[in-house]
C-alpha cells in the first residue's frame, strides 16, 4: 500500500512538473524579458551601416539648419531651422548612445556615402541663395529631404535592421521625421502665400 501511494505521488509530481515545463522562448510572458539570439557578424555589419546612415542624415540636417539660421529672412524659416538643429542633434546623440549601448560602431556604407554626397550638394546649392530665395530653396529642400528620409526608413532601414534596440530607434526617428515633414509643408505653404 505504501509503495502504491509513493508511486502515485511520484507520478502526480512528474505530471505536475511536466505540465509546468514548456519550451522557453523569447516572447513567453513568463520570462519577464525578451531575449534575442546573438547577432551574426553579417547582421551587425548591416546594423552598423544603418547607424552610419542615421548619423549622416542627422549631420546633414544640422548643417543645413545652421546655415538657415544665419541666412533665412523669414522668422518661420528661422524657427523651423532652430527646431531642426535641436531635434536632429538630439537624434544624433540618441543614435550615438545606442551605438555605445549595443557595441555596434556606425559605419559608412553605400547609403551613408550617398547621403553624405547629397548633403554636400545641398549645402552648395543653399549657399548660392540669400533672403526670400534662400527661404524657398531651404524649405523646399526640407520637404524633399524629409519625404526621402521617410521612404528610406520605411523601405530600407527598418526592413534591414536586426537589432531590436535599433529597430526601436528607427521607429522613434520615423515619428520625428514625419512630424518634421508635416511642419516643413506648413512653412512651405506659409512662405508661398506671404
Amino acid at each position: 500500500m505504501k509503495i502504491k501511494l509513493i508511486v502515485s505521488a511520484m507520478s502526480l509530481g512528474a505530471v505536475l512538473l511536466a505540465s509546468g515545463c514548456q519550451q522557453w522562448n523569447a516572447t513567453s510572458p513568463f520570462n519577464g524579458y525578451t531575449q534575442t539570439a546573438p547577432a551574426t557578424p553579417a547582421q551587425m555589419k548591416v546594423d552598423a551601416k544603418i547607424l552610419g546612415s542615421l548619423v549622416v542624415l542627422n549631420q546633414n540636417e544640422m548643417a543645413a539648419a545652421t546655415l538657415a539660421q544665419r541666412k533665412a529672412s523669414s522668422p518661420s524659416v528661422k524657427n523651423y531651422a532652430a527646431w531642426m538643429y535641436k531635434a536632429h542633434n538630439q537624434n544624433l546623440q540618441e543614435t550615438q548612445s545606442l551605438s555605445q549601448r549595443t557595441g555596434i560602431a556606425p559605419e559608412k556604407g553605400a547609403t551613408a556615402l550617398t547621403l553624405q554626397r547629397q548633403g554636400r550638394q545641398e549645402m552648395a546649392t543653399l549657399n548660392r541663395f540669400n533672403g526670400k530665395a534662400f527661404d524657398r530653396v531651404y524649405i523646399n529642400a526640407m520637404v524633399k529631404d524629409h519625404a526621402a528620409a521617410l521612404h528610406m526608413i520605411d523601405h530600407k532601414l527598418k526592413t534591414e535592421a536586426t537589432n531590436p534596440q535599433l529597430r526601436r530607434q528607427l521607429e522613434a526617428t520615423r515619428a520625428h521625421v514625419a512630424e518634421h515633414l508635416q511642419q516643413a509643408r506648413a512653412v512651405q505653404r506659409e512662405i508661398a502665400h506671404g
